[in-house]
């Protein structure tokens, strides 16, 4: 099984469809679901999916009461902590980044593109979800939910990744439809 080293913190620098403030939100929500679920600052995570790997999360735990106050939702928590994995996991297991959020009830979260220009880029989709805690039924029940729902975008004719993040284990299935 290949290793996939991933440092977290990167994404405060914002990607093409995702500013740096918007990006380093992501990245607080990541950690407050890190720091929640007790693991170290660089901690293991089974992939599965289009890559069986073993991914080497880097990330800097600054958990403080602060943060706790400003991330007590849980359920904005996971999600926004599930798309920092999520996008990141997008540039290293794909050709795309994140260049644009869509609409509410297109069935996925971001369209995808190339880094170099973000005008006419729509190339695939991506959905996310994230999980606090939950065990490997959970994990896979969650994904087929997940797979089914993208089908409301399937007349875009390109592919559609779908990343479903569990913060316990961790664990994260990252796979492609279409």
């Amino acid at each position: 099984m290949n290793t996939i080293a991933i440092d977290t913190t990167i994404i405060r620098q914002g990607l093409p469809g995702i500013t740096p403030i918007a990006a380093a939100q992501l990245y607080e929500a990541f950690e407050v679901c890190m720091h929640k679920s007790g693991h170290a600052e660089d901690v293991s995570m089974e992939i599965d999916g289009i890559s069986q790997a073993i991914i080497q999360i880097h990330w800097e735990d600054k958990f403080d009461k602060q943060k706790e106050r400003t991330y007590s939702d849980m359920l904005y928590t996971v999600e926004h902590g599930a798309v920092c994995l999520s996008v990141l996991l997008t540039k290293a297991l794909t050709p795309y980044t994140i260049i644009e959020r869509s609409r509410r009830g297109t069935g996925i979260d971001y369209w995808l593109g190339d880094n170099d220009s973000v005008l006419f880029q729509r190339k695939a989709r991506l959905e996310v979800s994230g999980i606090l805690k939950g065990d490997k039924t959970i994990l896979k029940k969650r994904h087929t939910e997940k797979t089914e729902q993208v089908a409301r975008s399937d007349d875009q004719r390109i592919p559609a990744y779908i990343s479903v993040v569990e913060f316990g284990m961790p664990m994260t299935i990252f796979s492609r439809k279409g």
